[in-house]
């Protein structure tokens, strides 16, 4: 099934709303994010820039298990439960799905040096890219996930296709991650309960013995008091 959907998402929305400040911005300037596209000219791109790129994806073996389990959140694609802080609540189960590590590269961009400052101590907050305890909440399945920095921030210098410089600070995260190759199946709740107490003799000595049609109990008559 799809994946990386939800964590793309939510990596961009982390860094929404990050402000640069100067003697001529006034209130401040806002920084733009978006992903990286091999055909985006840094000459044409808006500063100051949070530009996200993929890096890596790798198979998570300390986390690996296997068998079916009940699952805690929805995966993506599937409608979420009416209580999602309650996971005894699932309808989902699968076989246990492959653990993964899904690496990034955050790049920031700036066209004066004082911006970068600014953006590179925003960004090692504790609730952006901290070098420990990070953290990303993916709003779709419930979960959250770890956000583990890997390097940075290395700084560098660059020209774009004008010339003109550009002041660049560059970090490597590791956002954890599932993927589920096996199908995903709904539990279906349970409709009626019967119940009958019946002495074990009765079977001993080849009784048969019918239920009673009163003894027939719905799930809403059973959390009747």
């Amino acid at each position: 099934m799809p994946f990386l959907l939800n964590e793309d998402k939510a990596l961009k929305q982390k860094f929404q709303g990050l402000m640069v400040h100067d003697a001529t911005s006034g209130a401040g300037r806002k920084v733009t994010v978006r992903y990286r596209n091999p055909e985006y000219e840094l000459a044409d791109a808006v500063y100051p820039l949070v530009l996200i790129s993929h890096s890596r994806i790798s198979r998570d073996e300390d986390r690996e298990h296997r068998g079916y389990v009940r699952l805690h959140y929805a995966p993506e694609n599937y409608e979420p439960w009416a209580d999602m802080t309650d996971p005894a609540q699932s309808p989902y189960t699968a076989q246990m799905p492959i653990p993964l590590n899904v690496d990034y590269q955050i790049d920031a961009y700036a066209r004066k040096e004082t911006h970068l400052i600014e953006m590179t101590g925003a960004m090692s907050g504790f609730h952006f890219l901290p070098a420990r305890f990070g953290y990303l909440p993916i709003g779709e399945d419930g979960t959250v996930r770890r956000l583990d920095l890997l390097g940075g921030p290395e700084y560098s210098e660059s020209k774009d296709e004008q010339g003109k410089r550009l002041f660049i600070a560059s970090w490597v995260i590791r956002i954890s991650s599932e993927l589920f190759l096996s199908d995903i199946q709904t539990l279906t709740p349970a409709q009626r309960v019967l119940i009958s107490w019946l002495d074990k003799r009765f079977f001993d000595e080849g009784h048969t013995v019918e239920l009673d049609p009163t003894q027939v109990v719905t799930p809403a008559e059973a959390d009747t008091p």
